[in-house]
């Protein structure tokens, strides 16, 4: 499928931000998800697919994250990978 093809170009490309951003090695499991799926618009089935979890999995971690952004350095770390991936 190309979506899965795309996807896991968008995915190498996250873990490759991620190896020099200011996130935890705890946390980049669930931050690439997070980010594959709301900033590169992967849906959860596809994000599951080329992730190799289930789409619960995906949707747990995805809440994770979303818990975290009221802590203002994970959030301003997590901000500045979004604008990374996004070209801004």
């Amino acid at each position: 499928m190309k979506e899965n093809r795309a996807a896991r170009i968008a995915l190498k490309a996250i873990r490759f931000a991620l190896f020099h951003a200011a996130i935890k090695p705890a946390d980049r499991r669930s931050v690439e998800i997070y980010l594959l799926v709301t900033t590169c618009g992967v849906n959860q089935a596809i994000a599951a697919d080329v992730c190799g979890c289930t789409k619960q999995n995906v949707s747990k971690l995805l809440k994770s994250v979303e818990d975290r952004r009221d802590q203002a350095e994970f959030d301003r770390a997590l901000s500045a990978l979004e604008a990374v991936i996004v070209g801004e």
